[in-house]
């Protein structure tokens, strides 16, 4: 999936901005921390807190974005977000992603 307008983009903006208030809300670290943003076939977005380490110099992030795929029950990919705006790219990335893992013949189709 693409962002193809401002109003897709807003909705996405939004969807985050959700879920980042949801995991806010959950008290402590533990794995339990975590929100569902999205679900692609036997794939799901999900967002943890930030580890509240300053780990590249740009701030504690805010949370983690992962792509997790249930049929081989590994993380696909993950990016740590400092601003709410920086997960919309992501969040269509890991998108298109799983969409590619769960086409029938394509590299998720075990």
């Amino acid at each position: 999936m693409t962002t193809c307008n401002s109003f897709e983009r807003t909705l996405t903006e939004l969807k985050i901005a959700r879920a980042y208030g949801r995991l806010s809300s959950i008290p402590g670290n533990g794995p339990e921390a975590s929100v569902l943003l999205a679900s692609v076939g036997s794939c799901e977005i999900r967002m943890f807190r930030g580890s509240g380490a300053d780990l590249d110099g740009n701030g504690a992030p805010l949370f983690w974005l992962e792509l997790f795929d249930h049929s081989t029950k590994q993380s696909v990919d993950s990016f740590i977000c400092h601003r709410l705006k920086d997960a919309v790219r992501i969040v269509d990335d890991f998108i298109s992603q799983a969409t590619s893992l769960n086409k029938p013949g394509g590299p998720g189709d075990r």
